[in-house]
């Protein structure tokens, strides 16, 4: 399984998958970060609250399926432990891999709706198909 879960997941396993799932795919976090992260993924939709997340946080790391990365002044950076990924089940990703499955799904998206972008906006994206294009070697 690449890129977010599906909604059927979240529903299904609910914010201490979700984090697990974000944790394991994009490396440690503040829980401020995985808020955002949420709220980035589900496009406005859901930003869960504090007040649900470092619960889940802390319930998650007395069991032991993450634990803190580094402290840098009062930010805690969560990590993923090998508990977390064998009870998560989901494999391990780096951050490049995270980035293009990001990037893909984002690339649909903008496809999809492609007729209600403004022209400036297709403007920009032609520009970075023209980046891609070129790094990529590709003759077109």
């Amino acid at each position: 399984m690449h890129g977010p879960p599906p909604h059927w997941f979240i529903k299904r396993r609910g914010l201490k998958y979700l984090i697990l799932y974000l944790l394991n795919s994009r490396g440690p976090m503040t829980g401020a970060q995985i808020i955002d992260e949420i709220e980035r993924l589900s496009m406005g939709f859901w930003r869960p609250s504090p007040g649900s997340v470092y619960p889940a946080l802390e319930e998650l790391e007395t069991d032991g399926l993450i634990r803190v990365a580094r402290v840098e002044g009062t930010k805690k950076y969560y990590e993923v432990t090998e508990s977390g990924k064998a009870f998560l089940g989901l494999p391990s990703i780096d951050k490049t891999t995270a980035a293009i499955n990001d990037f893909v799904s984002l690339a649909r998206y903008i496809i999809d709706n492609w007729d209600s972008l403004s022209e400036p906006d297709r403007n920009r994206v032609r520009e970075v198909l023209k980046d891609l294009v070129k790094a990529a070697n590709i003759q077109c």
